[in-house]
């Protein structure tokens, strides 16, 4: 025995049964653990970052994923074929033959280090590297066993297209370039799809060693591996000689640059990240967030948003110009904020939430997801409950202090009764008391919360009357969608951010008698008793409009509201400190209005208004009373609801 223990030959045989017995044992090991558990899909979805985009396929900005790595996702048809090939070629040229793991290229491993003792040659196939690189692991045995059974995993979880996608999108080109996306750009300047055979097989040679066949400091190396690639390809049968020689006859000059990322409407970016990674419950309905983070997942890393970029550089520079004008003019320090949507559905097409998001002083504050006060903009509210409960434009209101039940109100003008055509247009503070205390302050906040303008906590007593005037708090991105209501048939559409958010309708007054708000704060004539004539808010074309300045003057509100898009415009100062006594209407409504006009101009007509409704009708009221005309009273043209029954002949005349 001793003997024998000591042969060469049985040496060698007890070597190889020794490592035949624990591959056998490996091999199964490594099946039974594939098969009992799949590697699970979500891990399989996005590449190197996530690339969030307008509604028009451009970059907003790329977020790292793993290890700081960013790039955009592109499918395998986008890849040319000359490049899968060469990668094939050099790194798994069994792909398609096997199922995640290579018994022959292992079994060619063992032996190699059991007749020499060390490793001579690899063994990882493409998926195997792809499992490495979903979950990094140390370079030993048990994290080779590892990437198998990850390996194994992931070819039952997806076909072997999706692999090459998901490899080709994530390993590391070197230069900074994460994904072949990445590489294309980094290397030669332009997008993969326009790269050349001899382009594509070049950059295939870099994976294998990101640094030692580094484009712009070893390309005489690269391009000897790059031909040991295309013989390959020849010799499997993958390409012809012929093709071989126009690839090598192209003339290869790499001339890209450092990775350069996008960065645009940072507020906006921002407000959606916080979405998808579940912001504030009172912010975000958990389905926007469900449906945007499964649009993370069904687009492989990239998220399409509502916003349209080229408006919002315009609205960015806008919002610039007005503060810088602002802050000259009143020698405050001003910021500004603006936010559009599409009324019927809340997508968001441009939000600015600050001056300038790069400041040092709070420049990154979204002041239109903020919650502040907005003045007298919630009074279009309360006379929507109002004529929901049975009254019309044409009823009066008493714009004075004895007609308001508090101790203490504001300082201002009595004008007595007052239609409230003239009263909301108007912004008349004691007439819009006057309505909320007749219909309770509960029902108004009511009517508030389910327009979307929350949380609004506390209750109705928490308020009190001055809710009318702005004395709750709210986000401007909510007023505008809630604005929404009077130009969609009372419909309110809540704020949607990603192409994938559902529209969340909630409906919170009548058609009719939204039509009937609509049009007060669309009439320029009943708003010049109170501000006169040539405002901000006349425009060539009819909007329904309205403004809201705070107590104090630190927040200042404009919002514009059309068919096609609603408007709020925010003025005033982060810290809560005055803005020299501008008011909403020589503060916000410019800044509402260029945004307004651009639009128009961008679309090349005017914006326009919705028709009115059924159940409305034009009768004829006095002027100063709003009831049906006597033969001497002053008369006015209003528009009702038909429902209405007539009143009484005006006893005033």
């Amino acid at each position: 025995l001793p003997t024998v223990a000591a042969s060469p030959r049985w040496r060698q045989v007890a070597r190889v049964a020794c490592g035949t017995t624990a591959l056998v044992a490996v091999v199964l090991a490594i099946v039974v653990a594939a098969v009992l558990r799949p590697y699970p899909r979500q891990r399989l979805h996005g590449g190197p970052g996530l690339v969030i985009t307008d509604r028009h396929g451009e970059p907003l900005r790329v977020v790292p994923g793993t290890e700081g790595a960013r790039g955009r996702f592109v499918t395998l048809d986008r890849v040319p074929p000359e490049l899968v090939l060469a990668m094939l070629a050099g790194e798994d040229r069994r792909f398609y033959a096997h199922p995640g793991v290579d018994l022959r290229a292992i079994g060619r491993a063992v032996a190699s280090v059991l007749r020499q003792g060390r490793v001579v040659s690899g063994a990882s196939t493409i998926t195997m590297q792809l499992a490495r690189t979903l979950e990094p692991r140390p370079r030993s045995l048990s994290g080779k066993l590892r990437e198998m059974i990850d390996a194994l995993r992931i070819e039952r979880a997806i076909d072997k297209k999706a692999i090459l996608e998901q490899y080709l999108n994530r390993i590391y080109f070197g230069g900074g370039a994460w994904g072949i996306e990445a590489a294309a750009q980094r290397r030669f300047g332009k997008s993969v799809a326009a790269l050349g055979a001899g382009e594509a097989t070049l950059l295939a040679t870099l994976p294998r060693a990101p640094n030692g066949y580094d484009l712009d400091r070893h390309l005489p190396r690269a391009l000897l591996r790059r031909q040991y690639l295309l013989s390959a390809m020849v010799s499997l049968g993958w390409i012809t000689p012929a093709a071989l020689r126009r690839v090598e006859a192209e003339p290869v000059v790499p001339r890209g640059a450092p990775l350069r990322w996008p960065s645009e409407a940072p507020h906006f970016v921002d407000a959606v990240l916080r979405r998808v990674r579940g912001g504030a419950p009172h912010e975000i309905p958990s389905a926007s967030v469900s449906a945007t983070r499964a649009s993370i997942s069904a687009t492989r890393g990239s998220i399409a948003t509502t916003l349209d970029l080229t408006w919002q550089r315009d609205l960015e520079r806008s919002v610039r110009n007005h503060v810088t004008d602002l802050r000259a003019a009143t020698g405050a320090r001003i910021e500004a904020g603006v936010v559009a949507l599409d009324p019927s559905s809340g997508a968001v097409r441009a939000m600015v939430g600050s001056f300038d998001h790069a400041a040092s002083s709070a420049g990154q504050v979204n002041i239109t997801t903020e919650p502040r006060h907005p003045g007298s903009t919630l009074k279009p509210f309360v006379y929507g409950l109002a004529i929901e409960a049975g009254a019309s434009p044409a009823t009066i209101a008493r714009d004075e202090r004895a007609a308001v039940p508090i101790r203490h109100g504001p300082t201002v003008v009595e004008r007595g009764p007052v239609r409230y055509r003239e009263a909301l247009a108007g912004s008349f503070n004691l007439a819009a008391m006057d309505v909320t205390a007749k219909l309770g302050v509960a029902p108004v906040l009511e009517t508030l919360r389910r327009a979307g303008l929350g949380p609004l906590p506390g209750t109705a007593s928490s308020y009190g009357l001055p809710l009318a005037l702005g004395s709750a708090r709210v986000r401007l991105v909510d007023l505008a969608a809630a604005y929404g209501a009077f130009v969609n048939r009372g419909l309110v559409v809540a704020a949607r951010y990603t192409e994938d958010d559902p529209i969340v309708e909630t409906r919170i007054f009548s058609p009719a008698a939204s039509h009937l708000v609509m049009d007060m704060l669309a009439d320029p004539a009943a708003r010049r008793a109170a501000f006169g004539a040539h405002l901000p808010l006349d425009l060539p074309f009819p909007v329904a409009a309205k403004t809201g300045t705070s107590s104090g003057f630190a927040d200042t509100i404009s919002v514009i509201a059309t068919r096609e898009i609603v408007v709020a415009a925010w003025t005033g100062s982060f810290d809560g400190s005055g803005t020299r006594g501008r008011l909403a209407m020589w503060s916000a409504a410019p800044l509402a209005r260029t945004a307004i006009w651009q639009l128009s101009e961008r679309l090349g007509r005017p914006l326009t208004l919705p028709s009115a409704p059924g159940g409305l009708v034009a009768r004829e009221v006095c002027r100063l009373t709003g009831e049906s005309p006597s033969a001497t009273c002053p008369r006015k043209r209003e528009l009702l609801l038909a429902a209405q029954p007539e009143s009484p002949i005006c006893a005033g005349h």
